[in-house]
């Protein structure tokens, strides 16, 4: 596996586009990311009833099979495989996990790109599952149409992430306020730049949960098209949530802290200002810490089942 280096963090070769370290640090992160999630839903995956329903053996011909696609540290995969023994779970990412993981008998890892033919995978899984890879994505249309060749009849498509925006505690998105504005937020300046970057490389898909249901539901090969969103506040900040949302939101501020040096590498690479990335990382960190001003952020759930259709290219 080939790594480029980026102000001593190291990045997949592979990808000109995705935003994010690919060492044992971020994988951390997304290990907290991934518990945050688990508080908030109470589980791995939303609707549990549809996932279920597609893994169970006893309704099946084939042995049930789950693919997670951008698989980061694999946390999601290695705890779906204990979930369900008998279901073959497989994480496909660019790189491998970079830290030591237990992994169950009925879990594999595989070295594979989103954006490349899924040709082999064809008819191959019951769930796949998909969690914060839109900034990697060139083409979102095109990558869902791949995932519906893998899919068998019935099985399930997952996607999870938050819109690439921060939000005021009134609900209001962030992503266009200047320094000079009441109300701005180095948190939230931050991760717009992040976005604008991704743009900029070609990661076209960075904003696609704005838009995922739609893209769903124009494609044939999909029925039972749904979404559920979730406001968390960055910090136990609001009154009144009980202690799962408190304990989803304690998680994602320890996120958001954790992902502030990841910004820094690429940011450089798209022409920031170095001494102002440390500026607003100094002051995000703090904002962060002091829960001042509130933030919160949008994270969305989203599925169908794979329809009848016999699948098609273009």
């Amino acid at each position: 596996m080939k790594y480029s280096d980026v102000l001593g963090r190291p990045y997949a070769s592979q990808s000109a586009i995705y935003d994010l370290p690919a060492d044992s640090q971020e994988h951390k992160r997304m290990d907290l990311q991934h518990a945050m999630l688990k508080a908030l839903v109470d589980g791995l995956y939303v609707p549990p009833d549809l996932v279920r329903k597609a893994l169970d053996p006893t309704q099946r011909h084939n042995k049930c099979s789950v693919l997670d696609v951008g698989t980061g540290s694999g946390i999601w995969a290695v705890e779906m495989a204990r979930e369900f023994p008998s279901a073959d779970v497989v994480g496909m990412d660019m790189v491998n996990p970079a830290n030591a993981i237990e992994t169950p008998p009925n879990c594999r890892f595989e070295i594979g790109d989103a954006n490349l033919d899924w040709g082999r995978y064809a008819e191959a899984f019951n769930v796949v599952h998909m969690r914060s890879i839109a900034s990697g994505i060139k083409d979102f249309k095109a990558l869902l149409r791949n995932v519906a060749q893998t899919l068998r009849p019935e099985g399930v498509i997952l996607l999870v992430s938050p819109t690439h925006r921060v939000y005021s505690e009134t609900k209001e998105s962030l992503e266009y306020h200047d320094e000079a504005t009441p109300g701005w937020s180095a948190m939230a300046a931050l991760n717009e730049a992040s976005k604008r970057a991704t743009l900029k490389r070609g990661g076209t898909s960075a904003t696609a949960s704005d838009y995922w249901t739609e893209l769903l539901a124009d494609i044939p090969f999909y029925t039972n098209v749904g979404e559920k969103e979730f406001w968390i506040p960055i910090g136990p900040w609001k009154e009144g949530m009980n202690e799962s949302e408190r304990t989803a939101a304690e998680l994602l501020r320890q996120n958001a802290i954790a992902i502030l040096s990841a910004f820094k590498p690429r940011l450089l690479e798209g022409g920031y200002d170095e001494a102002l990335l440390d500026r607003w990382s100094l002051i995000a960190k703090k904002e962060l810490q002091e829960m001042e001003p509130k933030l919160c952020m949008l994270w969305k759930f989203a599925w169908a089942t794979r329809s009848p259709e016999p699948w098609s290219p273009l």
